[in-house]
């Protein structure tokens, strides 16, 4: 008999999709997770849900500006990889083990999620001025984090890099304030936070990777070259890339964070003044 309980690999899989991609077309999910707890047979079971699964992943979301911030957010998926690839053929010293297959399959998880953070983000947020403003954001942070490792790797000043270290948070602010005042809306709002965290980690993480494959991870500080001497590396030029590229993988998780932070503080601080004035009655 069909049960409506039922906690299978078929209802499981379901499940987690329609959390990831349900965005798009959320009803239609939660209506085929009824659809599947009255169906019997493993084989008609998992036929049913993979069908799902396939239809709720590579719906594309109905508005222009959706559909391009999706395929926009797969081609940087693919980008980065290629770079990634790319550079351990170039500087085959770098693969030093299984820890070099975990960080990149890491890397690989990160990215997949923030192909599905895209996807959920373009489907929340319709209003196209809030998707180009949230754009603008995240390109504005990753390239103050660019800012930053170009005016360490060359020997700037510290207060230039303390400068820079702000504009990310005061960005991330920024939009999360934008986005409760111009729509009011819980969705709207995550969605324009989500979609700036992702454009930032997607801007950085591919303008890092290619500058460091590009240039063999130059510019070299003087740190970097006294770090080679007990490296164990032979080529400088492998370590510089092995260093570089380790570094990019760290900034692809910590700047999305840090910048969905950002953007959650705004947001928040903007239902509170927007509180408080409704409360004294000032417009």
């Amino acid at each position: 008999m069909p049960t409506a309980e039922r906690r299978d690999g078929p209802v499981l899989m379901l499940r987690t999709c329609v959390l990831m991609f349900g965005a798009v077309r959320p009803e239609w999910g939660q209506a085929m997770l009824v659809e599947l707890a009255q169906i019997d047979g493993r084989r008609s079971r998992w036929g049913f849900a993979l069908g799902c699964v396939r239809s709720l992943a590579f719906t594309m979301p109905p508005s222009g500006s959706a559909r391009v911030v999706t395929w926009g957010a797969l081609v940087a998926a693919l980008g980065s990889l290629s770079l990634v690839t790319f550079g351990f053929l170039q500087f085959p010293g770098v693969v030093s083990g299984a820890r070099t297959w975990i960080a990149v399959a890491i890397v690989a998880a990160v990215l997949g999620a923030y192909v599905v953070g895209a996807i959920n983000a373009a489907a929340r947020v319709a209003d196209t001025r809030l998707t180009f403003a949230s754009t603008f954001a995240g390109a504005l942070i990753a390239l103050s984090w660019l800012a930053v490792g170009l005016n360490s790797s060359v020997g700037g000043s510290a207060g230039l890099t303390v400068a820079l270290l702000v504009v990310g948070p005061i960005v991330a602010l920024a939009i999360g304030c934008l986005a409760t005042a111009r729509s009011g809306s819980s969705r709207v709002v995550l969605g324009c936070i989500g979609h700036t965290a992702v454009v930032a980690g997607f801007a950085l993480f591919l303008t890092w990777t290619g500058w460091t494959v590009a240039t063999a991870g130059r510019p070299y500080d003087a740190g970097l070259l006294r770090d080679f001497k007990s490296s164990g590396f032979v080529d400088f030029a492998t370590y510089a890339v092995n260093d570089s590229l380790g570094t990019g993988m760290v900034l692809l998780v910590v700047v999305p964070l840090l910048s969905a932070a950002g953007g959650l503080a705004g947001a928040a601080a903007a239902r509170i003044r927007s509180t408080d004035q409704r409360t004294s009655g000032t417009p």
